[in-house]
């Protein structure tokens, strides 16, 4: 089959099992197999495929029409311009995320904000913690940048591997270092200057309602935030006194209409800080960032 004959063909299958995005899903699908770019495979409609690509094209698509996450399908995804691979044992790294590695960047690197917080590092060492950090997405993306030592965990040991697997493809060692555990429970009596943080925080009764590529694929353990959503983020505040130097920041994902809640819960655990809710440009709540 040539590349348009077999793109209307996998379109139709994928929206007959009611799949989501069904053309964007073909057509990555496709590119992956061919290792073109969306110019290439516009550009070439009347190539013909061989049968070895036919015939992995049409497995992607039958994994796909079961609504299996088209980068669970590929084993990677970019994510701030690095190459990342992911499986079932971590969370698929949205671009909303993106949003929250910009937002460190900026109040870390911009030296104005910097002397403003007094930010001075202990030991000539800026100390950065991502706490639940799953695929690595956001500890690598910020190693990459700052070319400084990031510290990262995670409960899962699944999703560990996939981090560290992630680390040693991009060469990023150096800077990172991973250990095992429930938030804090890691790292001693060790403090930080900056907390990161994209913990789940989806209410457990909107779990069910999810579309079924998150709610059957991707791991419950990265999205049930309990009740409210934010069980784990008070938690997290609960602790997070104990291990924070003076003018600390910390940074969160949050999600619809939770940052006024937030802000409660920073009050009642740590009263003198500051909050400050930044909207997505859907202008849903999208990014806490907490001054100690």
């Amino acid at each position: 089959m040539t590349i348009k004959e077999i793109l209307i063909w996998s379109t139709k299958e994928l929206k007959n099992n009611n799949v989501s995005e069904p053309e964007k899903s073909a057509e990555l699908l496709l590119r992956q197999i061919l290792n073109w770019d969306k110019a290439k495979l516009i550009a070439n409609p009347d190539y013909k495929l061989n049968s070895a690509q036919e015939s992995k094209f049409r497995e992607f698509i039958e994994r796909r029409k079961k609504h299996e996450p088209v980068w669970y399908i590929t084993g990677k995804i970019e994510f701030y311009g690095l190459d990342l691979a992911v499986n079932q044992d971590v969370l698929i790294p949205r671009p909303e995320t993106e949003f929250l590695v910009e937002e460190v960047l900026s109040v870390i690197l911009t030296k104005e904000e910097s002397k403003k917080r007094s930010f001075v590092p202990q030991d000539d060492i800026f100390r950065i913690l991502e706490l639940g950090t799953g695929s690595g997405a956001i500890a690598l993306s910020l190693a990459n940048k700052l070319k400084s030592k990031i510290f990262a965990s995670d409960i899962s040991k699944e999703a560990l591997e996939v981090a560290k697997k992630n680390t040693k493809k991009l060469e990023l060692e150096k800077y990172i270092e991973f250990r095992q555990g429930s938030l804090f429970e890691p790292w001693g009596s060790e403090k930080f200057d900056c907390f990161v943080a994209n913990l789940p925080y989806i209410p457990h009764e909107d779990m069910s309602s999810l579309a079924l590529d998150i709610h059957h694929f991707e791991p419950r353990l990265a999205l049930d935030g309990g009740k409210e959503g934010l069980e784990i983020y008070e938690e997290l505040l609960s602790q997070a006194g104990d291990y924070l130097n003076e003018n600390a920041m910390m940074f969160f994902e949050i999600g619809i209409d939770q940052g006024d809640k937030l802000k409660k819960l920073v009050e009642k655990y740590l009263p003198k800080a500051k909050v400050r809710i930044i909207k997505d440009y859907g202008d849903i709540d999208r990014i806490a960032v907490i001054s100690t």
